[in-house]
């Protein structure tokens, strides 16, 4: 299981600073082409170029994954803002507890509300034909990722969870 968590939080890693970079590139061209179509109209020059109307949805569409791709590449590093000063004062025996659970909870959430209510959300906007305003796009394709940062965080709270109960209690080789 380590060893496929590991191929898979590589590949996230890779696909996130792509992501956060044609997000960047997306915005700079939004606010380029809003100030070049502005200086355009300052100095009474013909309109060279109109302001980009298809990059705030697709930038908002970006950061919607980014956040939520972002979680799991986040859950699998350790690095999700916890209550460690209480975490801290615990003993090992009750920090493997407290692991398992959170864990638990972690994968629980994931599977009911992201996988099993991302799929949910998914199919009910294929079968209504919703598609974006600007860049007309299926909604269905957009909102995939919710389903598919489900499938990672419970893949990486399972981990976990395998890593906590591998972990030997308190006196215990």
């Amino acid at each position: 299981m380590k060893r496929l968590c590991d191929v898979v939080h590589a590949a996230l890693g890779r696909a996130l600073v792509v992501l956060v970079t044609v997000m960047a590139l997306t915005v700079a061209w939004q606010v380029s082409s809003r100030l070049l179509a502005r200086l355009c109209l300052t100095m009474d020059w013909p309109v060279l170029i109109q302001p980009s109307r298809w990059t705030e949805e697709l930038a908002g569409f970006q950061l919607s994954w980014v956040a939520l791709l972002g979680a799991a590449w986040v859950l699998r590093e350790g690095a999700h803002p916890g209550l460690d000063l209480v975490y801290r004062q615990l003993g090992p025996g009750l920090r493997r507890s407290a692991d398992a659970l959170g864990a638990s909870l972690i994968a629980l959430f994931s599977v009911v509300v992201l996988v099993y209510g991302g799929l949910r959300l998914v199919f009910m906007t294929q079968q209504l034909g919703q598609r974006t305003a600007a860049l007309d796009w299926p909604m269905a394709a957009v909102y995939s990722v919710v389903p598919v940062a489900g499938a990672l965080l419970t893949l990486f709270a399972l981990e976990s969870l395998l890593r906590a109960l591998r972990t030997p209690a308190e006196g215990h080789p």
